[in-house]
């Protein structure tokens, strides 16, 4: 998922002061893909290598922010209500329930029990 435009600085500072405290409903602002709730930079850009996540070019922090593969909902791992994967895959879960995990047999032979 490639982050939104680029913010004016004002309504980025004050996307930023909402969701720095309360992260709760940020996957749902898709402008929060391009703020950084570590420095406030608007400088995020896709991590090489790694799909799912986005980084920010000024201080480093890189967040998991996709779309569900099982329902297409934004899956952002700054939100609390898409926690890591129990599974250990590495993934958020959506609302929906789903993470994006290998089916089970993946699971079992990578020494996490079903």
């Amino acid at each position: 998922m490639e982050p939104a435009a680029t913010l004016d600085r004002e309504t980025a500072k004050r996307l930023y002061n909402q969701y720095r405290i309360h992260r709760d409903g940020i996957r749902n602002r898709p402008e929060m893909a391009c703020v950084c709730l570590i420095c406030g930079s608007v400088h995020i850009i896709p991590k090489p290598d790694d799909p799912y996540k986005l980084v920010c070019r000024d201080c480093g922090f890189a967040f998991y922010r996709y779309s569900c593969p099982a329902c297409g909902l934004t899956v952002d791992g700054r939100d609390p209500q898409n926690p890591a994967c129990r599974e250990e895959c590495d993934l958020r879960v959506c609302t929906c329930g789903a993470c994006g995990c290998p089916p089970h047999d993946d699971h079992t032979q990578k020494g996490v029990t079903p």
